[in-house]
């Protein structure tokens, strides 16, 4: 199996349509790279918290993945599955978000071609920054 796997996942978006979301599954770092343009799976931001909260469309993406077993899936729940990766969300925020258990890094898409380094040193997926700045 390659390094990055390219899926496709189908969900309603704010709008009830249903739309697609592109994936890239990097076995390497552990992560997962959601490209979603429609809001289909891509965090809410919860005023009260003043923090991005993993919304119910990606739930039910993720509990798609974890079934269909993309990653090994040793006997233990979704959500812990979901914990133990690194999600990355390129959408329609002016940031891209990096979720994992340490909690969220917001990387603004504007500091792309300025030179700056990545918070976090966290590889990202080209094919999909390339499109969204």
């Amino acid at each position: 199996m390659s390094e990055v796997l390219e899926v496709e996942y189908r969900g309603l978006n704010i709008l009830d349509e249903i739309s697609t979301v592109e994936i890239a599954l990097d076995y390497q770092h552990n992560a997962i790279h959601i490209y979603d343009r429609n809001e289909v799976v891509e965090p809410e931001f919860n005023f009260s918290t003043r923090k991005y909260e993993l919304s119910e469309g990606f739930f039910k993406m993720a509990k798609v993945l974890y079934n269909k077993r993309f990653f090994e899936v040793p006997s233990q729940a979704v959500e812990q599955w979901i914990d133990e990766r690194i999600w990355v969300f390129y959408g329609s925020k002016k940031s891209i978000l990096k979720f994992d258990k340490a909690g969220v890094i917001e990387i603004p898409k504007d500091i792309f071609g300025n030179g700056k380094q990545i918070p976090g040193g966290h590889p990202l997926y080209n094919k999909y920054v390339l499109r969204v700045i």
